[in-house]
């Protein structure tokens, strides 16, 4: 599809580095990227306008292509970094509320999954209860451990739109450092990661990672992430209801 407007050069010209930055930083199907609601969003940006319209007709648009809101945010934001600007909170609001409300049937795992991309505690604990029956396996040695990693700001419940940046920006961070076969949750600014102690260097390497991840947005999002962001790492409890009463301990710390 050709997204470059008769008599607008510059638009066009946008429009291509756009898609060009986007599949540069990992969109899963190039040939997909663009859609009509794409070149409203570009000329708001472009020419200064009020952005919150195009964007959430491109959140629906997305979400009518089955792109997840995390991959569709992530190319919000290449658009913005493209004219040198940050993505303001409405933006974000906009797209997210055009993709939410969608009318998409979406897959029911990935909407219980929220803006993180994370699996609740609920599908958590039920892949640690196959790893302790022996059932599934992480395939690496040493022990079992537990690694939270607490983004939240205060203890105060925060706004919509602060819980979903936080929530899309540490589920990217998450997934970005740990490998997919182990198990992760997500609940409200926490998320837990269940490893194994050996090879050492492997554990160590993937907690730095996002560390440094979290790090560096939390400079870039002071009001939306802890700086620094709290990970602990610990051995796993013996039993299921131990895991259980301690993610709870730490939802409510």
């Amino acid at each position: 599809m050709n997204t470059r407007p008769a008599g607008d050069d510059a638009l066009g010209t946008l429009c291509a580095r756009w898609r060009r930055r986007t599949v540069a930083e990992g969109w899963r199907m190039p040939e997909d990227w663009a859609a009509p609601a794409v070149v409203p969003l570009a000329s708001a940006v472009l020419h200064g306008l009020p952005a919150e319209g195009p964007a959430e007709a491109l959140g629906t648009a997305r979400a009518m292509a089955d792109v997840g809101v995390t991959e569709g945010l992530r190319d919000v934001g290449a658009l913005y970094d493209l004219c040198l600007a940050s993505v303001p909170h409405s933006v974000t609001l906009a797209f997210a509320a055009g993709w939410e409300t969608a009318d998409t049937a979406p897959d029911p795992v990935a909407a219980a999954r929220g803006m993180s991309g994370l699996p609740q505690h609920t599908e958590f604990l039920a892949r640690a209860a196959d790893i302790f029956a022996g059932i599934d396996s992480t395939r690496e040695g040493g022990s079992l451990v537990l690694v939270t990693i607490d983004g939240r700001v205060g203890r105060a419940g925060a706004a919509r739109l602060v819980r979903w940046k936080r929530d899309v920006l540490l589920g990217e961070a998450v997934r970005t450092a740990f490998d997919a076969r182990y198990p992760t949750g997500y609940r409200d600014g926490v998320a837990v990661v269940l490893g194994r102690s050996e090879p050492a260097g492997h554990l160590l390497a993937d907690v730095a990672r996002v560390r440094a991840t979290l790090t560096g947005l939390a400079r870039k999002n002071p009001s939306i992430l802890r700086a620094p962001v709290r990970i602990t790492v610990r051995p796993l409890p013996e039993d299921l209801a131990a895991l259980r009463r301690m993610i709870a301990v730490d939802d409510a710390a």
